[in-house]
């Protein structure tokens, strides 16, 4: 049963791959028609029109399975349609290496082990999209809903008929694949340093990015940076061109509303202009058709954000509209909160939990003052400094094996500016969030590697021991695949392996204004934890009955009207039980 599931779960990968493909290459003939554009791009592409469509239609109605079913019909029979250059575009395109990308993220795909976070507000936020057209203050259910979900948008049409949402997190998968294929054939084109770019990426991917579980959306935002970041490469290693700038200004936007930490790549942008100067606006505006389009993701981002919490962008201290003005708005003091909770869970709060053997519970608050000056102490005992520690081995390893190849070169004139924008992402990201999931594999690899392209020049890439680690890489990265494939097939009770076996917890059903609103019973395991967040359970949904105050429905639109307190109280109650997890004397409140 387990080999026939396994091969349906192959044929739906493909099938949204498909799906994907279709979408992008439309999108890349309607945007970048005269433009040489790769597969792996196109792919990329596929996903921000998949975001477009889904963000307009969401606005009017629910993303239903006849949603989703009618958008496969109409994507096919484009794709029927143009058969004959789909076809060719693929053939131009194709890379070896692709075969080799393609089967090691199928690989990494076959689990039904998700993330974490799956049942808190990543399967929740989907079913809201599916069972419901766009709610005013969702985020009243459960303040996660407002820390920017846009790729659960694209996720939340790749449902199908009986399996309904068991495959959606293929889309992560899928999306890392799009971005290897895209470094496969920027690899074919590019200098030498723009190849040792690509090469420690790829080293990176197969020694960190081993189980799908890992991924989330994260490694979406992390893909999008290190693109961003090939194409300043290579302009500043002299192939200035137009294309480079578009896709660029394109990329930064749509990575930005997927995640917030991604705003940092706005200082890359900069580097674009320093070189350019008074050239950078006018090639900018030349763009009038990308213009419009990019206007459109910022509009639509923007208005969604409102919608759904009262905030342009949620945790941003002053973001968020009064509530006298907006009643579904969360407010400012809970996204504050929010900010703050964030904040110190970056900066190893859990570590100095962990480290503290009595019961007294340090919130935030206190935590961010007791640690002002020394958290980076907290920092090095957390679990996530080793995920820091294999990113600095492979930058170390990929610059020795290759230090003979350094040649010094003139100094340009912008250096000190140059040096000072590679720099301030890092720094950024060092004082604010110093978390490694938040940017810090592409940040810091930009600053260190990008500091010695404007020293040196490469005559030429150790192409020989790079290859090694390569093999070495993709050896370790599928044994440890298949080990845990082969575990979890013997330790799983789900008969439907690798489909996710989503299960409905029991819950209450509570009136509420003019709406209804189901809480899941027992929020305790008996060991204190959490037990379970809404999961699957029929949306709306909101962990505790206090959350929501009021519900009104106006124009056939549904407003979640909430109380800041009770958010504020809600943020509180989940930090002190994410301490639980790693102090195991402090007590259940």
């Amino acid at each position: 049963m387990t080999i026939v599931n396994i091969l349906v779960f192959f044929l739906i990968f493909n099938f949204y791959s498909s799906i994907v493909l279709l979408s992008g290459y439309f999108f890349k003939q309607h945007f970048f028609a005269k433009d040489k554009i790769n597969l792996g791009e196109t792919l990329v592409f596929g996903f921000i029109f998949i975001y477009i469509f889904v963000t307009i239609i969401h606005f009017f109605i629910p993303i239903s399975l006849n949603v989703s079913l009618i958008f496969y019909s109409i994507i096919f029979l484009y794709g029927a349609k143009n058969f004959r250059k789909i076809n060719f575009f693929l053939k131009e395109n194709f890379h070896k290496g692709f075969l080799i990308a393609y089967f090691l993220c199928f690989l990494t795909s076959i689990t039904n082990n998700l993330h974490d976070d799956w049942s808190i507000y990543q399967l929740p936020i989907i079913k809201s999209m599916q069972e419901f057209k766009i709610v005013f203050g969702l985020i009243s259910l459960n303040d996660y809903f407002g820390q920017g979900h846009s790729f659960y948008e694209i996720m939340s049409i790749f449902q199908l008929p009986l399996l309904g949402n068991k495959t959606i997190f293929l889309l992560p998968v899928i999306f890392l694949m799009s971005f290897i294929f895209f470094l496969f054939s920027e690899k074919k084109t590019s200098n030498n340093f723009v190849k040792l770019f690509i090469y420690f990426i790829f080293l990176l991917l197969l020694f960190r990015f081993t189980r799908s579980k890992e991924y989330g959306t994260d490694i979406v935002v992390i893909s999008l940076i290190f693109m961003v970041q090939i194409y300043v490469f290579q302009f500043l290693q002299g192939k200035k061109t137009d294309l480079l700038i578009k896709k660029t200004i394109l990329l930064v936007p749509f990575a930005i509303f997927l995640k917030l930490y991604a705003a940092l790549l706005v200082i890359y942008v900069f580097i674009f202009f320093v070189i350019l100067k008074k050239d950078f606006f006018l090639k900018i505006l030349k763009f009038k058709k990308l213009n419009l389009l990019i206007f459109t993701i910022i509009f639509l981002s923007l208005g969604k954000n409102l919608i759904l919490s009262g905030c342009f962008f949620y945790q941003l201290k002053n973001a968020c509209i009064d509530k006298e003005i907006a009643e579904w708005s969360v407010g400012n003091k809970a996204a504050n909160e929010r900010h703050i909770y964030t904040t110190a869970s970056s900066k190893g709060w859990k570590a100095y939990m962990r480290s503290i053997k009595h019961e007294r519970f340090v919130d935030p608050h206190e935590y961010l003052e007791l640690s002002k000056y020394n958290y980076p102490k907290y920092l090095v005992q957390d679990k996530d400094f080793e995920r820091f520690l294999i990113l600095l081995t492979i930058i170390i390893i990929t610059i020795l094996i290759n230090l003979k190849f350094f040649e010094k070169k003139q100094k340009e004139n912008n250096i000190f500016i140059l040096i000072f924008l590679f720099v301030l992402p890092a720094i950024i990201w060092f004082l604010k969030i110093p978390h490694v999931r938040y940017g810090a594999n592409a940040y810091l690899s930009f600053m260190t590697l990008g500091i010695i392209s404007l020293y040196f020049n490469f005559t030429r890439i150790n192409k020989k021991y790079l290859s090694y680690l390569l093999i070495l890489g993709i050896i370790f990265f599928t044994t440890k695949n298949f080990k845990r494939i082969y575990v979890e097939i013997q330790g799983n009770k789900n008969i439907n392996y690798p489909f996710a076996d989503y299960k409905s917890g029991d819950f209450e059903t509570f009136n509420i204004g003019e709406g209804k609103i189901n809480i899941p019973k027992n929020n305790l395991k008996k060991d204190g934890q959490f037990l379970d967040w809404c999961g699957n359970i029929p949306m709306l949904c909101a962990s505790k009955n206090y959350l929501i105050s009021n519900i009104k429905i106006k124009n056939n639109y549904i407003f979640l009207i909430s109380e800041e307190k009770n958010i504020i109280k809600f943020i509180n109650r989940t930090s002190y039980y994410d301490m639980i997890e790693v102090n195991d004397n402090l007590k259940v409140k």
